[in-house]
């Protein structure tokens, strides 16, 4: 099988010869192959040659990064920077298609954690604007389902709905606000997204311990982060929802800034011998591999994932 393959294969309820690895950004380009992504400032200042080289160079860093890390999925947007509208998607669905899985980020759909400038006027609406928070809500909603249709149209294979629910101390919200002001709404993206015909994957950091159950009354079809910060522990997880769920994540991001190699090869057996026993897990981090990683720690991370990886 190669990693499309096995993807695939998680997605659809089956185990695998290996576990799947990818990670939801990779910010380490410069350590690793010495380039960098394209910029938004590189793309508006350049010809239109220019950015056709620009972006044949974003495809060539995820060429790098297939290659040596073996994803087996890559995150695409409908654009780039603004710019290539509706042909980003497609045009790496041709070079990478057969190789690995394609998917985009969708995550405005619902209320989430909300910077400190805007919490105190969410909070009074949660309290004295409720009609007017649901309308919000709604709209919001209806842009999301519009957004996956375009990427399902352009050729995602799957969905993220990166939206951060959880501190590391528990929800954004109580549970009883999240059933009335998240949960219904992230309910119609996700059966929407089922009927444009594709998968829909949770990222959410945090302590989601009190909501859990709401979520996957959804109808997700996968978690991404399974945060041991946010007290996450994927043995109860997976013990829980693991016949519901595809899990994804749960190796500390936390343990990744320093070059700690028994602490993280600690933390990826344990994610391994609790995630992969019946297939419906994928390998990554708890985050993702950020900005100011040590490139070491993710190699340490892939050497005992390694070792621990085949059925």
């Amino acid at each position: 099988m190669n990693s499309r393959q096995r993807l695939q294969a998680v997605l659809n309820g089956q185990i695998p010869d290996k576990v799947p690895h990818m990670e939801l950004v990779f910010q380490l380009e410069e350590e690793a192959f010495q380039t960098h992504w394209p910029t938004a400032e590189e793309m508006a200042s350049a010809s239109p040659a220019g950015r056709e080289r620009l972006l044949q160079h974003y495809f060539d860093i995820w060429e790098q990064i297939i290659t040596t890390y073996d994803w087996a999925g890559i995150p695409l947007s409908t654009n780039l920077h603004g710019y290539f509208e509706g042909q980003v998607i497609p045009l790496g669905r041709k070079r990478f298609g057969e190789r690995v899985m394609i998917y985009d980020f969708n995550g405005q759909g619902t209320f989430w954690m909300l910077p400190g400038s805007e919490m105190m006027e969410f909070t009074i609406k949660l309290f004295e604007h409720p009609k007017e928070l649901h309308a919000e809500a709604r709209q919001k909603c209806a842009a999301s389902i519009e957004l996956a249709k375009q990427q399902v149209d352009q050729g995602v294979d799957f969905i993220c709905i990166n939206s951060d629910y959880g501190y590391n101390r528990g929800p954004f919200v109580s549970p009883k606000m999240f059933a009335e002001f998240v949960t219904p709404y992230l309910s119609e993206i996700v059966a929407a997204i089922h009927q444009l015909g594709v998968k829909a994957i949770l990222h959410s950091d945090g302590d989601l311990r009190l909501i859990l159950g709401q979520l996957v009354s959804t109808g997700l079809d996968g978690y991404q982060s399974i945060d041991p910060q946010g007290f996450m522990d994927i043995a109860e997880v997976k013990r829980q929802y693991g016949q519901r769920l595809i899990l994804m994540g749960n190796v500390q991001a936390s343990l990744l800034q320093e070059v700690d190699e028994p602490l993280i090869r600690q933390s990826v057996r344990y994610a391994m011998q609790h995630g992969k026993p019946g297939g419906r897990f994928i390998f990554s981090t708890s985050n993702c591999i950020f900005k100011g990683m040590p490139l070491d720690s993710y190699h340490i991370m892939l050497d005992e994932y390694e070792k621990l990886a085949w059925y």
